[in-house]
């Protein structure tokens, strides 16, 4: 198995060699051999929806983006999947109001939703077909505006509604940055307000659905509301970023981050007792748009793809990938869809590493227990299935310096075929594919380059991933 002290020896490795890292393909200055099994234990269900991204409200009132008649970003979606979830918020959310026939704003401290802004958002979450978690102002709203978005809000987008939450990373209100609510503003103080809010939305938006607490920190929070639910929350929803993008490295990327997994339990078990499903509702790389030059590079996209699964493996009912403007009024670079401010949409990298998870759920909607030995390499490893029968198996090798050498163990999944995540160097921003393809600018994606396995053995080079389906998938 990987220990700690191979970790700490491969981020040194990366650390120096990554800016000048050969060729994903090329040989390796070693090799080893690795080997999955599966293990006993129950598999974990993936929802339809899992796929999701997430924006500030703003790019909601932006004119032409979230947009009907946005084909390249309607494609950009559908390639993700024929299910997903839209949650917009943020901290925009904080400052936007609903002004029915008003004047459509996207500030970030003024941003204004109208009917007309709905009515356009509705059309493009149908043709879609994905639906949408709607932010409430719970920061400096009042219940009464609240209850006539929401009404609003469930009449115009009726069915493609998936959620309402009521603010947005509520634990930080009385924080020194977030002055919504007097210090200390902790969880009973919260719970409090939320009733009354939910009370007074439920009875202008009958049978809508919650999503909540949707705190910034992954724990006690949530905890907390799902144990003392009373039918008033649907979905449990937090946030998860790595660090910030001041503090954040490519190591961060590379390595497992303990406090993750940590958090991961805590919520599965939460879930788990209370019987509400939860979800990453906001999430990605590091907070404040990403670390350029890190999170819009390969890198990225590996961490992207690892990271979905790690999620899917401890029974996260979805998660939202943050794109587009962020709170700062700037494309973020971990965005998944880029933005040229000119109306032209575009897959940034982190978005191959969405496709590469959407390709690999495809028709097997199931984790299934395994475990690797790794043989010293940076590498994860999950077999996904349905009906408990594998179907396809994901390795993402996050290792600099070695090539890992797949033994495929004996688990009834047949011949397998290989859509390789791939690009000039880890660093590189450019070239990266999928299946030997790029998307295009039309927002399409079609693999050119599928491998098939022979034999019981593939190698997954040195900062690449591979998606190993059941030759009757492909």
């Amino acid at each position: 198995m990987l220990t700690r002290r191979r970790l700490l020896e491969n981020a040194v490795k990366i650390s120096a060699g990554l800016a000048c890292a050969p060729a994903a393909i090329s040989l390796a200055d070693e090799s080893a051999s690795i080997t999955l099994r599966l293990t006993h234990g129950t598999p974990v269900e993936l929802p339809a929806n899992f796929i999701g991204l997430g924006y500030e409200m703003s790019s909601v009132a932006s004119t032409g983006l979230l947009d009907p008649e946005n084909h390249p970003y309607i494609e950009l979606i559908k390639g993700l999947g024929p299910k997903g979830v839209l949650r917009v918020g943020g901290i925009v959310a904080n400052y936007t109001r609903y002004e029915p026939k008003g004047t459509a704003l996207a500030e970030r401290q003024n941003t204004v939703i109208t009917r007309a802004v709905l009515e356009r958002f509705a059309a493009f979450l149908r043709i879609t077909g994905w639906t949408a978690i709607w932010s409430l102002n719970f920061a400096q709203g009042t219940i009464q505006q609240a209850a006539e978005e929401a009404r609003a809000v469930a009449d115009v987008l009726g069915p493609q509604l998936l959620a309402l939450e009521v603010g947005n990373e509520v634990d930080n209100y009385g924080g020194i940055r977030q002055t919504f609510r007097k210090a200390p503003y902790g969880y009973e103080a919260y719970r409090r307000e939320y009733a009354a809010w939910h009370a007074a939305i439920e009875k202008s938006a009958p049978g809508v659905r919650f999503a909540a607490p949707d705190t910034a920190q992954t724990g006690k929070w949530v905890e907390q509301m799902a144990k003392d639910a009373n039918g008033d929350v649907q979905l449990l929803t937090t946030h998860y970023y790595r660090n910030n993008q001041r503090r954040g490295s490519v190591e961060q990327l590379l390595l497992p981050d303990s406090r993750l997994k940590e958090a991961l339990t805590q919520l599965r078990a939460a879930s788990q007792r209370s019987g509400i499903p939860w979800r990453m509702c906001e999430t990605n790389s590091f907070s404040g748009g990403g670390r350029p030059g890190v999170s819009d590079t390969l890198v990225g996209a590996l961490w992207t793809l690892d990271y979905m699964l790690l999620l899917a493996q401890y029974g996260c009912a979805g998660v939202n990938i943050e794109t587009g403007v962020n709170q700062l009024g700037f494309v973020s670079s971990y965005s998944p869809i880029q933005d040229n401010g000119q109306g032209v949409n575009t897959a940034g990298v982190p978005y191959y590493g969405m496709l590469a998870f959407a390709t690999a759920v495809s028709g097997a909607h199931q984790v299934l227990p395994a475990e690797i030995e790794s043989g010293g390499v940076n590498v994860t490893a999950y077999v996904l299935g349905a009906q408990g029968t594998p179907r396809c198996i994901v390795v993402v090798n996050k290792d600099n310096r070695q090539d890992a050498q797949l033994s495929i163990p004996d688990i009834g999944i047949g011949d397998l075929v290989a859509l390789r995540l791939l690009a000039p160097s880890a660093d590189s921003k450019d070239g990266v594919t999928f299946g030997g393809a790029e998307v295009d600018a039309q927002g399409r994606w079609k693999a050119k380059a599928a491998e098939r396995i022979r034999g019981r053995s593939v190698k997954v080079p040195r900062m690449s991933a591979a998606v190993l389906r059941a030759v009757d998938q492909h």
